[in-house]
């Protein structure tokens, strides 16, 4: 679980999608430059808001207020609400999964079928290595969800040229 919780890390998530975007300029392939964009801004949005919200609430991490919580990870952020890394992988796992498709067997599959039950395994990580409480988990859920249905729409309404 602790490699797990990893995969939500805000710079996990931005490195692939820089990643993806070096990709799609090297290649020259403008639905992987827009993938990309539509992930950064996703990751940016979702990012902001979950900061703000926990700077206002400042709820002490379940391993800070509890003593039966034993922490698997190092974490330096003393506030729990809402889950930074469960937002920022579903807010990547809508941005990026429904605006990409896998074929397999001449069928089109979108990515988020792969994508979405990684994050969702992402965000019991962050409950089991002992830094949120599973109701963090799941508002950082609902607003990454969120977050990219917004990048999506906005990018995909006002950015098709790029």
């Amino acid at each position: 679980m602790p490699i797990i919780t990893g995969l939500g890390a805000l710079q996990t998530t931005l490195a692939i999608c820089f990643l993806v975007l070096v990709y799609g300029i090297v290649k020259k392939n403008k639905n992987i430059i827009h993938l990309s964009i539509i992930g950064l801004i996703a990751l940016a949005f979702t990012d902001s808001v979950i900061s703000i919200i926990k700077i206002i609430v400042a709820e002490p991490r379940p391993f800070i207020a509890l003593d039966s919580v034993h922490l698997l990870v190092t974490e330096n952020d003393p506030y729990s609400f809402p889950s930074g890394h469960t937002g920022n992988i579903f807010t990547f796992a809508i941005a990026v999964g429904l605006n990409w498709s896998l074929n397999i067997k001449d069928k089109s599959i979108k990515l988020a079928w792969l994508l979405i039950p990684i994050a969702i395994i992402v965000g019991f990580s962050r409950i089991y290595v002992g830094v949120h409480y599973p109701f963090d988990v799941l508002v950082g859920l609902i607003i990454g969800i969120i977050g990219g249905i917004i990048a999506t729409k906005i990018v995909n309404e006002h950015f098709k040229n790029i």
